[in-house]
């Protein structure tokens, strides 16, 4: 697995998914390539990140009636088993705007075999089933593989693989190799 941790000021971390095999030693020229395009991933994230919370703000007060007991499937494999759902405990569609809020969140990812690759539960967030992608503003968890996560304002993005932590910032793993980690 393949990890690009950024780290800045207010102690904001990345983790690109998905896996990827062991590099090679790396020339100069490719690992500015690589930081180019993680900064212009970083620059994506943030974008979706100020929509959605936007949009959280804009659909958490008209949240009247929420649907109880919700699984919501996101994203399929070609095959048309299940690659992404969203559990949630309440959940209200806005099926205008194409968003779903959902309270007491659980996010899964499914490799084809039906194995659960990724898991996340957050308080509340907000789902963008159109783009994919999604914005948890409070205290957020994960495990990927041998890696757990943990942190508060999440930003998902399910067709780049990527999440990004704003705040409150902790990994661990049991999977990671040091040369992997740029802090």
């Amino acid at each position: 697995m393949r990890f690009c941790v950024d780290i800045a000021a207010c102690a904001m971390a990345v983790l690109l998914l998905p896996a990827s095999a062991a590099r090679a030693e790396e020339s100069a020229a490719s690992e500015a390539a690589e930081d180019a395009a993680l900064s212009a991933r970083v620059a994506e994230c943030d974008a979706g990140k100020a929509r959605l919370e936007k949009a959280y703000a804009e659909c958490a007060p008209k949240i009247d009636r929420p649907a109880e007991g919700v699984m919501v499937p996101v994203e399929s494999h070609p095959d048309g088993s299940v690659k992404v759902d969203v559990e949630a405990a309440k959940a209200q569609f806005f099926e205008k705007e194409g968003f779903v809020w959902c309270g007491g969140v659980v996010v899964r990812e499914y490799a084809p075999g039906g194995e659960v690759k990724m898991e996340f539960r957050a308080e509340s967030c907000i789902v963008d089933r159109n783009a994919k992608t999604g914005w948890a503003p409070g205290r957020v968890e994960g495990v990927h593989g041998g890696t757990r996560l943990e942190g508060a304002g999440f930003y998902f993005s399910f067709s780049d693989e990527s999440v990004r932590i704003y705040d409150k910032v902790e990994i661990r793993s049991n999977d990671i190799k040091l040369k992997g980690i740029r802090l």
